[in-house]
């Protein structure tokens, strides 16, 4: 698989490499790709995994509920500009859109963030009536069972230890590969793959560019 492209591209870069596997730069895009996948849930709500050094489980809607309103009867041709403009559906906020949107209303986090809140905010739960589960691990992770439609969501910065933009502390390959090779069944299994790459959050541009190869590789692989 050449991403050659992929790496020169901006951050309004997103691309179907594989059917139902789609790659992008900045994680705003997941959220567009996820509202016009909705037919692959067979008329269901889905749940998401979203494995991620971060939680990106901010709502900038809960203190807006005029817009709020508005955003849940936008279509599809309005929510595009919205996430090109990263207005509302922003990198760290674009979980809580496919909630309010009934595209999912359960997500599962494997997150190493240790700042900040926990997840999603619990008004914001109840708010939509939806749940939340959090995993310390991708063993943990590994033993779910998912008896409806799931998203499986990543971002490669889950691999970098380092908090610093732009720099790295990579976890080793074989780290990266257990890691992976625990959530392969989860892979395959998934109704849609949105993989970011997350450039200064990913270590370095040759880290970012490194992993990316390595964990497209095993997705396609497994996915083919």
């Amino acid at each position: 698989m050449n991403l050659e492209h992929a790496f020169n591209a901006d951050d309004n870069y997103y691309e179907e490499v594989l059917p139902d596997v789609w790659l992008m730069d900045d994680h705003r895009w997941a959220y567009l790709i996820w509202e016009i996948s909705r037919e692959k849930f067979d008329g269901r709500t889905a749940s998401i995994i979203h494995i991620d050094y971060h939680w990106d489980a901010g709502d900038d809607f809960f203190e807006y509920p005029k817009m709020e309103r508005k955003f849940k009867s936008l279509s599809l041709n309005d929510i595009k500009p919205l996430v090109k403009d990263d207005r509302w559906i922003r990198f760290d906020s674009f979980i809580c859109p496919a909630i309010i949107r009934g595209i999912i209303n359960e997500v599962h986090f494997l997150c190493y963030q240790d700042d900040g809140d926990v997840g999603i905010h619990e008004g914001s739960l109840e708010k939509h009536q939806a749940q939340q589960f959090i995993y310390r691990s991708s063993k943990d992770l590994k033993k779910q069972k998912f008896n409806k439609p799931y998203i499986f969501d990543f971002c490669i910065d889950v691999f970098n230890r380092s908090d610093m933009y732009y720099e790295g502390d990579i976890w080793n390959i074989e780290e990266v590969d257990n890691f992976l090779d625990d959530l392969e069944l989860l892979v395959k299994n998934a109704k849609i793959v949105t993989v970011s790459m997350s450039y200064g959050y990913s270590g370095t541009t040759e880290d970012t560019k490194r992993l990316t190869n390595h964990v497209m590789g095993k997705f396609c692989d497994w996915r083919t």
